[in-house]
């Protein structure tokens, strides 16, 4: 299933964009578009750059060359961790209003979109790791983000709960229309929910594949496999030429 009807994405452009820290050269000038309403998924072993990519489209870095666009600038975006880093004095709902300035407008819709709608008046304390990281996509959602980035926001969670989390970020992608983009060390995740798989090697993009098939995605679905490997391949190619 393709995003609703009047996705209000945020188109995204970079152009020659690289990034070097003095000396130290961490992203090569790439040329990138993402569409409004599309979902992209970034891998790549540690250090390649991925997070570097991420940090330049939501203006948290500064390009050394090039441009990097987002529709609606810095203020569409919003970005997942991978801890929930939720404020463990403060009720699940006055961490969601975080999201929104600490306006409470908006944090029942939030909290109901991610299937928390009794857990307002809750302590983080009192949440398993899989409802943090929902409170913390909540806080994310509030904002009514045209941009939502998530770095690596499943990596502590157990496999069935990644599998729920997983499912809950696709329904909320395809009912809210933003553009998606995901850095994740997990191939089979980007597959997953991604419609582009982007792998980033040595500051450089080795492959961008986009990925077929209809949602809700099943794991031995044709086209899942074929992409699973095609990305695996890349990698393994990669790995076999050092």
């Amino acid at each position: 299933m393709p995003p609703s009807e009047g996705a209000r994405g945020a188109a995204v452009r970079l152009e020659g964009a690289g990034k070097a820290f003095g000396a130290t050269r961490v992203l090569h000038p790439m040329d990138l578009a993402i569409p409004a309403g599309g979902f992209l998924a970034i891998v790549g072993r540690s250090g390649c750059g991925k997070s570097t990519l991420l940090r330049l489209i939501l203006g948290l870095e500064t390009p050394t060359e090039g441009t990097v666009s987002v529709e609606g600038g810095a203020d569409a975006a919003r970005l997942v961790f991978q801890e929930p880093r939720l404020l463990p004095w403060a009720s699940v709902a006055e961490n969601v209003a975080v999201g929104a300035h600490g306006s409470m407008d908006g944090v029942a819709a939030a909290l109901d979109a991610v299937a928390l709608p009794d857990k307002a008046d809750r302590w983080p304390a009192q949440l398993s790791g899989g409802q943090r990281q929902r409170v913390a996509l909540a806080r994310a959602l509030v904002g009514q983000p045209r941009l939502l980035a998530l770095d690596e926001p499943l990596g502590a969670l157990d496999a069935l709960t990644r599998l729920d989390m997983q499912a809950l970020i696709e329904r909320v992608w395809v009912e809210r229309g933003f553009t998606a983009i995901l850095v994740t060390h997990d191939v089979a995740e980007a597959v997953a929910l991604a419609d582009r798989v982007l792998l980033i090697e040595d500051g450089r993009i080795g492959l961008d594949l986009a990925v077929e098939g209809a949602r809700p995605r099943h794991p031995e679905d044709p086209a899942q496999v074929a992409a699973r490997a095609a990305v695996l391949d890349a990698i393994m190619a990669r790995e076999g030429a050092h």
